[in-house]
C-alpha cells in the first residue's frame, strides 16, 4: 500500500532519488528562498496535494540553487515543476503558470490520456547559483 500525503512534502535533494525510484506519480517543484513566484505557488500546491493525495505526491525542493542539483535536473529557472511517473519525467513547466495549467498536467500524469499544452509562467533565473541575484522573467504570453 502506498502512503497518501494531503500536504506538500518538503524534501531535500537527497530524497529525490527515492521518490523517483518509487515509481509513484509525483509533482516535484524546485524552488529557492526569496523567489516570489515560488512563494505564490504555495496555496495552490496545498490545495492540489489535498485533491490528489491518493494519486500524486506533491514535493517541494527548496534548495534548487545548491551544488549539483541544478545541473542534474537541468534547472535554469525557479520555480520549475517536474511531473514524474514510473521513474521518468513526463512533463515540465518553467515558472508559475496558474492553477489550471498545473491541474491539467496533474490530470495527464494520473490518466496519461491527453497531453496538455505546454505551459510557463512568471519565474526567476537561477543566476543565484553563480553568486548573482535572482532575476524575474516574465514570459511573453503574460505580457499580451
Amino acid at each position: 500500500m502506498r502512503a497518501a500525503f494531503d500536504a506538500p512534502i518538503r524534501a531535500s535533494a537527497s530524497v529525490l532519488d527515492r521518490i523517483q525510484a518509487s515509481g509513484h506519480p509525483a509533482l516535484v517543484v524546485f524552488e529557492t528562498p526569496g523567489c516570489a513566484p515560488c512563494d505564490a505557488l504555495q496555496p495552490e500546491l496545498e490545495k492540489l496535494a489535498r485533491e490528489f493525495h491518493d494519486r500524486v505526491l506533491v514535493v517541494r525542493v527548496t534548495d534548487a540553487a545548491e551544488g549539483w542539483l541544478a545541473a542534474r535536473y537541468h534547472l535554469t529557472y525557479v520555480p520549475t515543476l517536474v511531473f514524474w511517473r514510473d521513474g521518468r519525467e513526463r512533463a515540465r513547466i518553467r515558472g508559475n503558470p496558474g492553477s489550471a495549467a498545473i491541474r491539467a498536467h496533474l490530470d495527464y500524469l494520473v490518466t496519461e490520456e491527453r497531453r496538455p499544452d505546454p505551459a510557463e509562467g512568471e519565474r526567476h533565473t537561477l543566476a543565484a547559483r553563480f553568486g548573482g541575484p535572482l532575476r524575474p522573467v516574465t514570459p511573453r504570453a503574460l505580457l499580451s
